[in-house]
């Protein structure tokens, strides 16, 4: 997207703290424009993912500016001083003072200014995000040879260039507890070299079991990116990425809610099964978007509002006096049953018996006699249809007509045969349409075929 630089290099170049709101209009107004004034149709958290099979994913302002305000971090750690937040405040501040703040024991005892309100906001950012990624900010495979942790040991200034020089320049390379100074022959030989009341003070502070904890494990994919980049190139990319890991949500898994719901186990060949329905239940994208929604959405239940809403009332909307899960309202209630009957009755017609199985008709999860039927894209569409009905008079107290089924079907199958003329399977149509265009022509109403003038296609 072309406003994403440009709302880059303002971030960039003008310092100053952005409110909440300014940013929340920003996502406002790129969604209108998106959807074009109109009520979006795919939540913005679908929109941020990246898309393997392409398409455009929408770029999180709020997170952006986090990073650039986050990168500031990495400057103090290399000790420069080039990044925009120093020419605002103090353009004589040594950059020496902040360079003990990142994976140091500085910190602990910074005094800030009052002028010192941008570079305070950036440390107490970082700090918040180490803490949030369950780091310690003042310890780390990452802390530097010549931090304080060292300087306050009162080790000579030979000693600590000659382990950077010949070892490494932060802790992990020098190693810790029975590793200390014992990874390479180099650092090895070392310890014969530097001076021994240093060695023994090293040696103390490196054996300790917090020291120990925090700089023998390997560093984290947050810390490298302070560390071994020698550049700034790229560098908030870096940072938002890992950002955007921090934040991403855990979702609950829909097909561990069916299972829950079936009171059944699903195994993995069965989890496959179900998501590969999802995507290949129809040759329309229209279809596939609708059916998605229907199933996986998860629509809300008297049982789920009432929990919401902290309410006892949890029964069926439909007026059975039954309680309200999501079974009893897609499969069990006895205002929806006469549908589903109707549906296996157009089966049996087709010459398919399956068993009279919600996960057939609601996840498409068939028996392995039925995996391989000829009949079974049939079978899709015919749930997709029932689907649709039942969700339409979803509080509702009646039952769905079979002419409301009917016409759905009818619809479905309008839209895949100018789909199969679009990309020229008009024979995969027919095979799949065929025999049951004749048993819905024979089963639809008159009044029903006048009024949507029904006739066959194929």
């Amino acid at each position: 997207m072309a406003i994403l630089p440009k709302v880059l290099y303002k971030f960039n170049a003008i310092p100053i703290k952005i409110p909440t709101t300014f940013l929340v209009e920003i996502d406002k107004t790129i969604r209108k424009f998106i959807w074009n004034n109109k009520r979006p149709r795919i939540a913005k958290t679908m929109l941020s993912r990246k898309c393997e099979s392409g398409g455009i994913a929408i770029p999180d302002f709020k997170l952006y500016y986090r990073a650039i305000v986050t990168k500031t971090a990495w400057y103090w750690y290399q000790n420069r001083r080039v990044d925009q937040w120093y020419r605002i405040e103090d353009t004589v501040t040594n950059p020496q003072n902040y360079n003990y703040l990142i994976f140091d024991k500085g910190a602990k005892s910074m005094q800030w200014r009052k002028d010192s309100i941008f570079n305070k906001w950036c440390w107490e950012n970082w700090k918040s995000i180490c803490i949030k990624m369950k780091l310690n900010p003042f310890l780390s495979p990452c802390t530097k040879v010549n931090s304080k942790w060292i300087k306050e040991l009162d080790i000579k200034s030979e000693t600590w260039r000659l382990i950077e020089e010949k070892v490494g320049y932060d802790l992990h390379t020098v190693g810790s507890g029975s590793k200390f100074l014992n990874r390479t022959p180099i650092a090895q030989e070392l310890t014969t070299r530097i001076n021994n009341w240093d060695l023994l003070k090293l040696k103390s502070f490196l054996s300790t079991k917090e020291t120990i904890r925090e700089i023998n494990r390997e560093p984290t994919s947050w810390e490298q990116i302070f560390t071994p980049h020698t550049s700034d190139r790229a560098l908030i990319s870096r940072v938002y990425k890992e950002l955007k890991k921090l934040d991403n949500k855990i979702t609950n898994n829909p097909i561990n809610k069916w299972a829950k719901d079936l009171n059944r186990h699903f195994s993995e060949e069965d989890i496959q099964s179900i998501n590969k329905y999802m995507k290949k239940c129809s040759t329309s994208l229209a279809v596939r978007e609708m059916q998605i929604k229907t199933t996986l959405r998860y629509h809300l239940t008297p049982v789920r509002l009432a929990a919401i809403k902290k309410s006892n009332n949890n029964k069926c909307w439909r007026g059975c006096g039954e309680k309200g899960t999501l079974v009893h309202c897609w499969w069990d209630c006895k205002l929806v049953r006469p549908i589903w009957k109707a549906v296996w009755r157009f089966l049996g017609k087709l010459g398919m018996e399956p068993p009279f199985d919600p996960a057939i008709a609601l996840l498409g999860l068939f028996p392995e006699d039925l995996k391989r039927a000829c009949y079974r894209d049939t079978a899709t569409s015919m749930f997709i249809a029932a689907q649709f009905t039942i969700a339409r008079l979803w509080n509702q107290p009646r039952c769905p007509s079979i002419d409301e089924w009917i016409k759905k079907m009818w619809h479905l199958y309008t839209m895949e045969y100018y789909a199969a003329l679009k990309n020229d399977k008009i024979m995969e149509f027919a095979g799949k349409w065929m025999a049951l265009e004749q048993i819905m022509l024979s089963e639809a109403s008159q009044s029903l075929k006048n009024k949507y003038q029904m006739s066959s296609l194929i």
